[in-house]
């Protein structure tokens, strides 16, 4: 029977706030609720005692509304004491931000006040996250280099973060590092050396054409060798060959990386003139880590004293420690760790946001003594 307008509207029948946003709210937030409850009931209580207590709620144990719920109490820990911060995102927004691919944006929502997060907001920080993805692929597709330097010029190699489902390398290097005491730059040395030496005796075992006999060989732009010279010459000629081939396409190799890095200076300088918030510093600076120094020189006193006044606090205390040569240089990671490079250690020491004051200070009095 099709319906039928009633006298009395929906809202005057149940009495409701006319603003359906307002309902969305307070179910976005009594499902936090639902969720850090739960996961502290996890964490606080014994298997048996968890599952006791689940039967009394009539929630069974291991369905997939628990591990939903769990899955955003564990990615939202920041948002304990808040969790009417998050109000305004719908249940299936935050699950979206959980999965690997936005989980870096949840720890910038803290940089909006209370009541300052809109639906609008996120959805806009997730397509914003989606093209800075999307752009990373382009840009290491079209050229990946490994290749990092240090404030004093010294070269190393760093390795993108390796994001896999089934967490594999991660696994089996942690086997490694705990059974055998191994270094992870070991593991990774002896592992890229093996699968060197596999691909290059690949290369060979592939079959060769033969050189005719009445091949041509080329020197410079001048010089023949025709099939009747002997096979000592036609050897060394071909070595010349190969030398001047080579030393032509490193200079063209060169060439082209020298103009490449510059575009690359000026494309992150444009990316830093017109950035509003700290999200966005962070994320050109990490899509174009080699040549953050050369772009920062790029820009104006004005615009260098607008971006510093978006960094957070921990950034800047970092910056400081940089200038005063307590530390060589730092790099934020989108995991919402800082990896700190100091003289004489061999690698980075990774520090927590909410560590970096007090180690900052730490350093500093160190410091003070050792002077």
């Amino acid at each position: 029977m099709p319906g039928t307008i009633t006298s009395i509207s929906y809202l005057q029948k149940h009495q409701l706030d006319p603003n359906p946003t307002a309902h969305i709210e307070t179910s976005s937030l009594e499902y936090l609720h639902a969720a850090f409850l739960l996961y502290e009931y996890k964490t606080t209580y014994s298997k048996k005692e968890y599952r006791t207590l689940l039967d009394t709620y009539g929630w069974d144990k291991g369905s997939s509304e628990e591990k939903r719920a769990l899955k955003i109490a564990e990615n939202f820990q920041e948002f304990l004491t808040c969790p009417q911060h998050l109000a305004a995102i719908p249940v299936t927004i935050l699950l979206r931000l959980c999965s690997l691919q936005y989980k870096p944006i949840i720890s910038h929502l803290q940089d909006y006040p209370i009541g300052g997060l809109t639906c609008k907001l996120v959805l806009e920080l997730i397509e914003e996250r989606k093209a800075l993805l999307k752009t990373q692929k382009q840009e290491q597709q079209k050229q990946i280099s490994i290749w990092r330097k240090t404030p004093k010029g010294d070269r190393y190699c760093q390795f993108p973060p390796q994001w896999e489902e089934d967490h594999q390398t991660g696994i089996l290097t942690q086997e490694l590092i705990d059974g055998y005491g191994l270094l992870p730059q070991e593991i990774l040395r002896d592992a890229i050396a093996d699968y060197h030496a596999k691909i290059k005796s690949q290369e060979k075992e592939q079959p060769q054409e033969e050189t005719a006999e009445s091949e041509v060989v080329v020197v410079g732009s001048s010089m023949l060798l025709q099939a009747e010279t002997s096979s000592t010459e036609r050897e060394k000629a071909l070595e010349v060959n190969s030398r001047l081939k080579q030393n032509e396409q490193t200079s063209t190799s060169n060439a082209t990386e020298q103009q490449s890095v510059g575009e690359e200076v000026l494309m992150l300088a444009e990316k830093l003139k017109s950035a509003t918030s700290y999200y966005q510093i962070r994320s050109a600076i990490y899509r174009h880590l080699a040549v953050k120094d050369e772009a920062w020189k790029q820009l104006s006193p004005e615009d260098q004293l607008r971006i510093e006044r978006l960094l957070p606090q921990e950034v800047l205390a970092l910056t400081t420690a940089r200038e005063a040569g307590l530390i060589i240089d730092y790099y934020d990671l989108e995991t919402g760790w800082l990896q700190v490079f100091i003289a004489g250690e061999d690698k980075p020491v990774s520090i927590s946001k909410s560590n970096v004051i007090s180690w900052v200070q730490e350093q500093e009095r160190l410091n003070c003594v050792t002077t």
